[in-house]
């Protein structure tokens, strides 16, 4: 009985072991993640630093407030040309207590600032009805449901999160058809099953990079997310080219293994060079 016992507490011991690693990845600091992305159709010689973040899921116990401050700063430490987010700003979590507010998530967001602006797309986690409110009456991030944006070297356009109605056909719209585009998705699924209906360059988060990755693969990697058709970094699907970031939240579970937070630092440019990716 009492090697039960001790089996037993063992057990329990490792597994909070293994809750307060996860927790501790969760937290730290995120990693830059650097690569140079062809835009179609910009001007040539151009060339745009961006920071685009994703999946900052605002609230406890790994996103509080003062967590979310410090990755602000940090970001705009970087002084990036652009700032680009692409949804899930709050919400998503099991162990969200005490219930965390929806302004604590958002507000901080103000305080990022770059020359050429600050734009943010929804994720499917975002409350559809208070998101667009509480952004809209806070300086800081342009968000953008299904429209477009002409910023200068190129037009920024963003579609809805899948679940809440994405509408490419409206994101896209009365943009020239030798303008540049950039499209903020947060699912880097959205579109799968069509072609682009033009050259662009997409954004997304939403993957988490898996956020759960074992070696061996002893774990299924894509347990939170689903398998979604590009996970993390530069790819190209179906004629899409699309850059994928892992984000710097959680989702559901408060922890990371072997997929850190990120924010990807882009250097955008005109078609025609030799473009990388590093990690």
């Amino acid at each position: 009985m009492k090697r039960i016992t001790r089996a037993l507490l063992l057990l329990v011991a490792l597994g909070f072991g293994v809750l307060a690693i996860g927790l501790w990845n969760a937290t730290r600091p995120p990693v830059i993640v650097t690569a140079t992305l062809d835009i179609p159709n910009l001007a040539p010689g151009t060339r745009i630093l961006a920071l685009h973040i994703t999946d900052t899921h605002g609230g406890n116990p790994d996103m509080r407030r003062a967590r979310l401050e410090r990755i602000v700063a940090q970001a705009n430490a970087l002084k990036p040309d652009i700032i680009l987010l692409t949804g899930d700003y709050h919400g998503g979590k099991l162990l969200d207590w005490p219930k965390s507010r929806l302004e604590s998530a958002l507000e901080p967001l103000a305080k990022l600032h770059a020359p050429l602006g600050v734009y943010a797309s929804m994720g499917n986690h975002d409350p559809w009805h208070w998101t667009p409110i509480v952004l809209r009456r806070q300086p800081g991030p342009v968000l953008l449901i299904n429209e477009n944006r002409d910023i200068g070297p190129f037009t920024i356009a963003a579609v809805h999160s899948a679940s809440h109605g994405g509408n490419l056909t409206k994101a896209l719209a009365n943009i020239p058809a030798d303008r540049p585009v950039l499209l903020l998705a947060h699912e880097p699924e959205t579109f799968l099953g069509q072609r682009p209906p033009r050259p662009l360059l997409m954004l997304s988060g939403h993957t988490h990079g898996g956020q759960i990755r074992l070696p061996l693969n002893i774990f299924p990697a894509d347990w939170l997310v689903g398998t979604p058709p590009c996970r993390r970094g530069r790819c190209t699907v179906n004629g899409w080219t699309m850059f994928v970031s892992s984000g710097v939240g959680t989702s559901w579970a408060p922890m990371r293994f072997g997929v850190p937070p990120e924010m990807a630092l882009l250097t955008l440019q005109a078609s025609g060079k030799k473009s990388a990716t590093d990690r």
